[in-house]
Formats: C-alpha cells, structure tokens, sequence
C-alpha cells in the first residue's frame, strides 16, 4: 500500500500464498496506516495457516481525506516519472511519526492492529527501529511480556539496527525471541554476532533489506562480473554466472544470506510479480551449490577489502 494500491496488493499477496509463502511482515507504519488493513482481508479464513508480524513504534499520521484521494494520483506520477519517486518518499516519510515507543502508544497500536488484521493474536510483535536506550523502559518491555502472557502475542521481538541487536544479545532479555535486522552481502554483522554468543536460548532472526539498496546490488554485480571474467574459476562456475542478471543476483544474494545457521526467514520487498517469481526460484532451486555460495562470499569479502 505504498507503492502498490490496494488491487495490486491484494494480486500480490495472492501470488506469495500459492508460491508457499506463509510469514508476512507489516508494521503500524507501513502504507500509511494501510498496510495491516490489506493483509487482514487477505488472510480471512486462512489466518490460522500464516505467520503475521507487526511492529509498533512508528505512529502513521492521520491523513486529511485529499491526501489519501491523491494517493493513487501519487503512484501514477512514479510509474510515468520514475524520478519524481524520490521527491515522493521524502513527502511520505513526512507523515509518520518515529521513536513513539511508551506504554499508551504500545496499547493503542497493538490494538489497531488487532482490528485491521482481523485477528485475536500476532505471531511476532516488534519495537519498530528500536534504539538501545528503549530497553531500559521497564515499564514497556513489561507491559509487553504481559501481552506475550495473555497469549495475544505469541513472541516479542526488537527490529533494529545491528549495533542494537549486540546490545540485546548482551543484555539476554529472555522475552525478547525474535530479532530482525538488515543483512545483505556487505554486512553479516548481526547474525555473526548471534552465531557467536553462548549456548542458551535458541533466538529467531529475521534478516530484512536484504538486496541492500540500489548502490549494493550494482557492487554485487560488478564484483560477480569480474569474477565470472577472472583466472582461476570453474567452468561450471563461470557458465552459472553468465549474464549476470536478476535472477543470478537473487540467487547468490539470498542464498549467501539463508546459508547462515542463525537466520530462520528473510523478508525482501516485492513490487512487481517477477521479483517475488526470482526470489522463490532463487532460494527453492538454487543454481550453485554450498561450496561455490562459499566461494562467491570469499570473492564478494576479498573485493570489499
């Protein structure tokens, strides 16, 4: 519901759940409030075979009644004028408040969210962007743990930065199961740091963003495109990397990401029909092996130095 209107999204979600797709991940914030409302038709009467995640902690403001009409106009603009997208995104980004993370807001979002999903209960429920300094509030993590003992959330969980992830790790907050973090190629930071703590309580980890911008693919590509064209490769190898196109990128970009130990799901965007069609291909029948990811991870890492 940002850049896809409602029919479009509605068409997309239908895609995801025949293609085997069964955790979505919203959020409060998400297409200016619409985002939940959407995925709650969606899933009437299957709700019991799907995964829901929100988050609250970012407040979408209110939208005067000519703001949500013009919308629709808004994505029209883009699609003829890709250029104006970013104009278009500093506008949205206007209207939604952030950091908003205390007790009244925690029940009044959670709530909202409750009546525009449709449902009884959340699978996760996240603080949104989370800052560190938002796990020294006693009186909401506690307020949380109780929504988690009512059964109306099933796990607690923090969305954030990698730094903070560290911080939650080092801190144990047993209520806290669930972790979601930006990962891509260029940045292993979070579940390095998840792999690498002590034996104890098994924590889910959600990787996001993971193609990384339009910067971090364009790298992606020129570092497969040199090592495609260098000494010393396979010839299999050399002949799965030729063209470097889309659905090689996906392949080698969310392979190199699930093949970590500690990462359960990885939740790309998916805006248009092939995007969700190379991303399910990629990590359902991937065309390189666990030796050669490895290998690719080793060229990607030596190219970053």
């Amino acid at each position: 519901m940002g850049r896809s209107g409602k029919r479009a999204s509605l068409r997309a979600l239908g895609e995801a759940w025949e293609a085997g797709i069964t955790l979505y991940d919203t959020a409060r914030s998400y297409g200016g409030g619409e985002s939940e409302t959407v995925l709650g038709e969606f899933l009437a009467g299957r709700r019991d075979q799907a995964i829901i995640s929100t988050k609250f902690g970012i407040v979408p403001m209110c939208l005067p009644l000519w703001k949500r009409v013009a919308k629709p106009a808004a994505r029209v603009l883009i699609s003829l004028a890709p250029s104006a997208r970013a104009a278009v995104r500093k506008r949205a980004g206007s209207q939604v408040v952030q950091g908003q993370f205390s007790v009244g807001v925690l029940r009044e979002s959670f709530h909202l969210s409750l009546r525009k999903l449709r449902t009884d209960y959340v699978d996760v429920l996240f603080l949104h962007a989370a800052p560190a300094s938002v796990l020294e509030q006693d009186d909401l993590l506690s307020a949380m743990e109780r929504l988690v003992e009512s059964g109306k959330v099933r796990a607690a969980g923090i969305s954030a930065d990698p730094e903070v992830i560290g911080v939650v790790l080092d801190q144990s907050l047993r209520f806290l199961r669930v972790l979601q973090f930006p990962c891509n190629i260029f940045d292993f930071s979070a579940p390095e740091m998840i792999e690498a703590r002590p034996n104890g309580a098994r924590m889910g980890a959600i990787a996001n963003h993971p193609f990384g911008g339009v910067t971090r693919v364009h790298q992606c590509r020129q570092i497969l495109e040199r090592t495609a064209a260098g000494p010393g490769l396979d010839a299999t190898l050399r002949e799965k990397l030729d063209p470097i196109d889309d659905g090689v990128l996906a392949d080698v970009i969310l392979n190199l990401i699930l093949s970590h130990r500690s990462i359960d799901a990885v939740v790309p965007a998916m805006m248009q029909p092939d995007h969700l069609e190379r991303n399910v291909t990629a990590v359902t029948r991937s065309r390189f092996s666990s030796e050669e990811l490895s290998l690719l991870r080793e060229r990607i890492s030596q190219a970053e130095k």
